[in-house]
């Protein structure tokens, strides 16, 4: 088989490379053998009501369950898989933990997520987790000063960290070229936890608390009385209710679709690319993941193998029918080595020595990203006790230990001990969920995950949905535009036009005259 720099080279002219979905069987069926118990409940037949139904089996499905399970509601919970367990976006997933998020409410999950899997490993129950740590470079000054102003928010946040230079990274990770960066952050506390292990052993302490998994059973209505959930119709049978969590991955929105009102859950997937090595003998286990974010990418170690992967500039939407797949070996789609080009020749540029190593597969997995790239999380407005946990885009086990527990906590005490507006689900209004939007808007969602935030960043993609009637004439006047709500306002007027994107009134930001990103100077 060609190594990576052949490939790169040859990028127009491969053959498809076929994907070892029976070897990735085989390999999860010896995981469900070596976790005995998990999946369906020895009962073949619904209950006729459950005080809490979790519509999905995967990493946050589970994580739900399981909070609950530990808060003594195991018996009153059953969990309603369409396929099986761990299935959907889970098996496939990098499974990078790491603790500094945007907001603060997404690092303190995190950080419950990173102590969950601890305290398993520490029980002897499998979740693949890894203390590695996590180096993330900079190429630039601005990327350098959000490095500086990470390390003064890391106080406030508990978490360690330190500002390292190119020298210092490369001591780190000694596989990656250091000629073109400014320098680097290390933070020891990260890792990686392996997403289907975790999920079935999740599971797998939530069964034997009581909680009852149903696979092969796809919702098909979730009903309701007086604007609060009633009940759920199956295609084994109707299950009575009081509460219901959609943590259905890229399918929640569809799921959303499925009650009256619909409730929004905007969602749309994208080609996401996983590119796995052969081994390679000396790798070192316990080698850090390395985020090279002005290149988009991202590598981590892996069973003695390199996994590598990133988040390109313009994506490609998946499923743009609205139809999602059930079964594995439709979603996985075929490999798309000009798309990916972009991502390889980072990945060849950081680390060089990967051009001489075997490839085993490229793995074009979808994964679902919300319209602002945050997490979608919360209890809907449409409808009481209908609750949300999806859009985790491609990070779904740093978020699922936190997330998880946050949802239980609102489920029973009607709160959470954190303040999660940032990634509350009531931020959508109806326009979000609009699939046309949702196509265009999502071309460029994953690029923001790793891009620098400057202040007052706008979306180009899925603009002037809401405009006043003057408009044109705010616009003839220089008027440079914000969106809010999906609202063109306004931001100020700029009157030299230079400045100015004509296309579309947006204006280039940058830092170079404060050096802050928005603190004040």
């Amino acid at each position: 088989m060609n190594n990576l720099k052949e490939m790169w080279r040859s990028a127009n002219h491969l053959e498809r490379l076929s994907f070892p979905l029976g070897l990735v069987k085989s390999a999860r069926e010896i995981l469900r053998c070596q976790l005995r118990g998990v999946g369906s409940s020895s009962d073949p037949g619904l209950p006729e009501e459950s005080q809490v139904v979790i519509c999905g089996g995967g990493v946050m499905g589970a994580a739900v369950a399981y909070h609950l399970a530990v808060m003594g509601w195991g018996s009153r919970t059953i969990i309603l898989e369409s396929g099986r367990t761990g299935e959907g976006t889970t098996w496939h997933a990098s499974g990078l933990v790491g603790a500094f998020k945007p907001s603060l409410a997404q690092v303190k999950l995190t950080q419950d997520s990173i102590a969950l899997y601890k305290d398993l490993e520490e029980k002897g129950l499998p979740t693949g987790w890894k203390q590695c740590g996590s180096l993330s470079l900079a190429r630039t000054r601005d990327r350098m000063t959000v490095f500086r102003r990470m390390k003064a928010q890391s106080v406030s946040r508990d978490i360690e960290c330190h500002l390292v230079t190119p020298e210092e990274a490369q001591e780190l990770c000694p596989l990656i070229q250091v000629d073109d960066l400014v320098g680097g952050i290390w933070i020891p506390g990260d890792g990686v936890a392996d997403p289907y292990q975790t999920c079935l052993t999740l599971i797998k302490e939530a069964q034997r608390q009581g909680v009852q998994v149903f696979e092969n059973c796809r919702i098909t209505r979730v009903d309701t009385t007086d604007g609060r959930v009633d009940g759920v119709q199956t295609s084994k049978g109707t299950v009575k209710c009081q509460h219901f969590v959609n943590c259905a991955g890229f399918w929640a929105r569809n799921v959303g679709k499925l009650s009256h009102p619909h409730v929004k859950v905007p969602l749309h997937p994208v080609e996401h690319y996983y590119l796995h090595t052969k081994p390679i003998p000396g790798l070192e286990s316990m080698t850090p993941v390395v985020r090279d974010l002005d290149g988009y990418v991202y590598f981590r170690e892996n069973n003695g193998r390199i996994l590598a992967g990133g988040f390109e500039p313009l994506a490609k939407p998946a499923f743009e029918d609205g139809r999602i797949p059930e079964t594995i070996a439709e979603r996985v789609l075929p490999e798309d080595w000009d798309h990916f080009h972009v991502l390889l020749e980072q990945i060849l540029h950081r680390v060089p020595a990967l051009g001489d190593i075997e490839l085993e597969r490229l793995c074009n997995c979808p994964e679902a990203f919300s319209p602002d790239c945050k997490w979608i999380v919360g209890e809907a407005p449409e409808i009481r006790n209908y609750y949300v946990a999806a859009g985790m885009k491609t990070i779904g086990v740093s978020a699922a230990g936190g997330v998880g527990r946050a949802t239980a906590e609102l489920i029973i005490n009607g709160s959470t001990s954190l303040d999660m507006y940032e990634i509350d689900v009531s931020r959508f209004l109806g326009l979000h969920n609009n699939r046309k939007f949702l196509r265009d808007r999502v071309r460029e969602v994953p690029s923001t995950h790793y891009a620098l935030q400057y202040p007052h960043m706008e979306f180009k993609t899925g603009r002037n949905l809401r405009m006043s009637p003057i408009y044109s004439k705010l616009k003839e006047a220089g008027a440079v535009f914000g969106q809010v709500m999906g609202y063109e306002r306004p931001s100020w007027f700029q009157l030299d036009e230079n400045d100015v994107d004509p296309l579309d009134g947006l204006q280039t930001y940058k830092i170079a005259s404060t050096n802050t990103f928005g603190k004040p100077s």
